[in-house]
């Protein structure tokens, strides 16, 4: 039985599964409470479904980008509970969560995030990728070189339309802003989601099925977020020469919950 951790942005995820059955999942606006809601929803969840956190076999993370806060908790979580309940840890980076929504397209799929900034955290998916794991593709940097970028980027609504050469649907959480110039650079070019599509608990535990199948669990003491950009973290006289606070307290409540 596996419990599947998202909580990227101000959406957070939870879902419970046996296998491929989905037996519970909630999806929810968390704002900025990422640290003091997470694991009392987990808690409802599995109450709710009569099971107890000690018969949990795996837990499923989503790695980020996103908010660094959101992100931090997440993992500290995951990690606390797969060092406590000694079960399997499966890391999925939360583009890779949004794109999966969208996979039954027929176009090339751009998981979008807001990254501040006037930028996106940016990645794309081919919908025909036969892989066992589920994955971006690396993608033409634009310039005249050929040059060939990393899979997660950070890009401007402009020089991510310069990376766009066919249709292409993009899905997740950007600001109007954003659709706007990718709306005027691509014109018909451009697809997107409803905004209620942007991202399900129960997506990252279908990926992390995928990996559990492969028997590839990820190591808890090695296992970090994937910030695409270096956050700014402040540490508390608390948690100097340490993990971040906001990390300490995720896996503090992880392990009350117990």
């Amino acid at each position: 039985m596996l419990l599947a951790i998202d909580t990227s942005t101000q959406y957070a995820g939870l879902a419970l599964t046996e296998g491929e059955t989905l037996l519970a999942e909630l999806n929810w606006r968390v704002g900025q409470h990422h640290g003091s809601e997470t694991l009392e929803r987990a808690r409802w969840l599995l109450r709710e479904q009569g099971v107890q956190m000690s018969t949990l076999t795996a837990v499923a993370v989503a790695l980020g980008p996103g908010s660094f806060n959101g992100v931090r908790v997440a993992v500290a979580t995951a990690k606390t509970l797969a060092f406590a309940l000694g079960v399997a840890l499966y890391g999925v980076p939360t583009l890779d969560i949004i794109a999966w929504g969208a996979r039954l397209s027929p176009h090339p799929i751009w998981a979008l995030l807001d990254a501040g900034r006037s930028e996106v955290y940016a990645a794309c998916y081919d919908p025909g990728d036969e892989r066992a794991i589920w994955g971006p593709m690396a993608t033409d940097s634009g310039h005249a070189s050929g040059e060939v970028t990393l899979a997660y980027q950070i890009l401007t609504p402009a020089a991510l339309a310069e990376r766009v050469t066919t249709s292409a649907v993009f899905t997740g959480e950007w600001r109007e802003a954003t659709r706007e110039a990718l709306t005027e650079s691509l014109g018909e070019r451009a697809r997107f989601t409803a905004p209620l599509e942007a991202r399900r608990g129960a997506w990252l535990a279908a990926l992390a099925e995928q990996r559990v199948r492969l028997g590839q669990a990820d190591d808890p003491r090695a296992l970090e977020p994937l910030y695409v950009r270096r956050p700014n973290v402040t540490r508390s006289a608390r948690g100097l020469g340490g993990a971040p606070a906001a990390d300490q307290r995720g896996g503090e409540e992880a392990a009350h919950a117990l």
